[in-house]
């Protein structure tokens, strides 16, 4: 007993663990959620979401929809397959109001729902795009009951992570415009604003805006501001070209699903301003000036530099 008291007194003087004083100079790993649809049906989807492929990907959660042959619970259930503090591969590459590597700052949410394309006969060889002119893509609506658990899955997370805006619900296609289109048009994103999660317009602000937009449109230049305002990546070239139709597009199918033509309308741009003016009040008075026509697009001729003799280098150049 005499040898023994010792290594007893020893080890009650040896602390547990360490000794846990929580700073108030932290926050979230978690900016932004994530939804997405997988395409595949609920079994292949688990099995490319959880075990090594050649492309690995994963999800924080997974949500089956009713009717599935391959889930065989009679009841519907969230799968969790990454912990929240954990980085799941579900983003790849894109960008959100300038934050970049979204796979660290998010929360992924895989929704089954079976939509599909068809390519053209005569199409060209598929890319990693999901956008292409020479495809038809067909999209399910979400069943109510699946919804639920979507609406419940996002409400536990923004409880747990209360830093994430409401413009930071997003789609994949409002990350990645130019790849992806999940979830798509048919996904209920007004739905969700009416149970207090994500952004959403206020009509009589989209009225305002329409009204004035009728009658003068902004430029191509200013809705591309207003495009990378929002969230969105793009390069401002003040053309209305391939990249612009994809981001448009995106914001139809998040904010206007029944007009998704990727074409500038006064309705899409005055949702958008609609948006910008609710969220970012302070960020919308440069993007209500008129663009500065450059000589090139008003096809004038080039006016003398003030100063320069008549046949100086400086305006001869």
């Amino acid at each position: 007993m005499a040898l023994l008291l010792p290594t007893v007194v020893l080890a009650g003087c040896v602390a547990s663990g360490p000794v846990r004083v929580e700073s108030e100079n932290q926050d979230s790993r978690v900016a932004v959620v994530v939804l997405h649809f997988t395409v595949s049906d609920f079994g292949d989807s688990l099995h490319v979401l959880t075990e090594r492929t050649s492309r690995p990907v994963s999800s924080h959660y997974l949500i089956p929809e009713p009717g599935d042959a391959s889930y065989a619970d009679e009841k519907l259930k969230v799968y969790q397959l990454v912990d929240e503090e954990r980085r799941a591969w579900h983003a790849g590459v894109g960008s959100w109001r300038g934050m970049t590597k979204l796979n660290n700052l998010s929360v992924g949410i895989e929704i089954v729902n079976q939509a599909h394309c068809h390519e053209a006969a005569d199409a060209s060889e598929p890319g990693a795009a999901d956008w292409a002119p020479e495809r038809i893509c067909f999209y399910p609506d979400f069943a109510d009951e699946q919804m639920a658990l979507v609406v419940e899955t996002v409400e536990g997370i923004l409880s747990r992570h209360p830093e994430v805006k409401p413009t930071h619900v997003i789609a994949h296609s409002d990350l990645a415009p130019q790849r992806k289109i999940d979830p798509g048009p048919r996904f209920p994103w007004q739905r969700l604003y009416k149970l207090g999660i994500g952004a959403w317009y206020d009509d009589e602000t989209v009225i305002r805006y329409w009204e004035q937009f009728r009658i003068d449109m902004p430029g191509i230049g200013r809705i591309q501001e207003a495009l990378e305002t929002w969230g969105y990546e793009i390069e401002l070239t003040g053309e209305a070209d391939e990249q612009t139709r994809n981001v448009i597009s995106a914001l139809q199918m998040h904010f206007l699903p029944w007009e998704v033509t990727g074409e500038p309308s006064p309705a899409t741009v005055a949702v958008l301003y609609a948006l910008i003016e609710k969220y970012y009040d302070s960020e919308l008075a440069p993007l209500l000036l008129p663009e500065i026509e450059t000589e090139a697009e008003s096809g004038a001729e080039p006016g003398p530099v003030p100063g320069a003799e008549p046949d100086s280098p400086a305006s001869a150049g």
